[in-house]
């Protein structure tokens, strides 16, 4: 079981950015997967023009919209709740789940190194960040796009606290 530290351990509040667990990075991958063979099938439909192709197209644009429509849903309720974020404190990190519970945190005292993997691809931009501690398994978030906020914020905190 992770050890949840409180706002006060962790003092002050730096900032606040978007941050997912392993799930929401796949998921991710998979809405972008989905959309982009769903789109590369509306225009293979428009270009062969098969028997019934509008009905065909429409299934496709349907489950388009209906992705993305999920997708939005899931964005407001996550902000709502305060839901997967990274939140930067002078003592420490703290990391929220889906619905805003604080998934996991460490104080910048228990810190022993930070291992930070970055990847680009056509369908995904991402960085996974392991906070490696004494005594306890990592802290570890993944920061989508080519140059999250939280990267460089995170560096200058562990520069500050003596990580390299």
């Amino acid at each position: 079981m992770r050890q949840t530290r409180s706002g006060p351990e962790l003092g002050q509040r730096i900032g606040t950015y978007h941050a997912v667990g392993l799930a929401g990075a796949l998921a991710q991958f998979a809405v972008r997967t989905i959309t982009l063979l769903v789109v590369v099938l509306i225009v293979l439909l428009v270009w062969i023009r098969p028997n019934s192709a509008l009905l065909k197209g429409s299934v496709a644009a349907a489950a388009v919209l209906v992705l993305f429509g999920l997708r939005l849903v899931w964005r407001f309720v996550t902000a709502r709740c305060g839901g997967n974020r990274c939140r930067l404190h002078q003592g420490g990190i703290a990391v929220t789940g889906p619905l805003g519970g604080v998934r996991d945190a460490v104080v910048w005292r228990e810190v022993t190194g930070l291992r930070r993997t970055s990847s680009a691809s056509l369908l995904m931009a991402f960085h996974r960040v392991e906070v490696e501690r004494r005594g306890a398994p990592p802290l570890t978030f993944t920061a989508l796009g080519l140059e999250p906020a939280v990267i460089g914020v995170l560096l200058r905190l562990a520069a500050r606290n003596g990580l390299e």
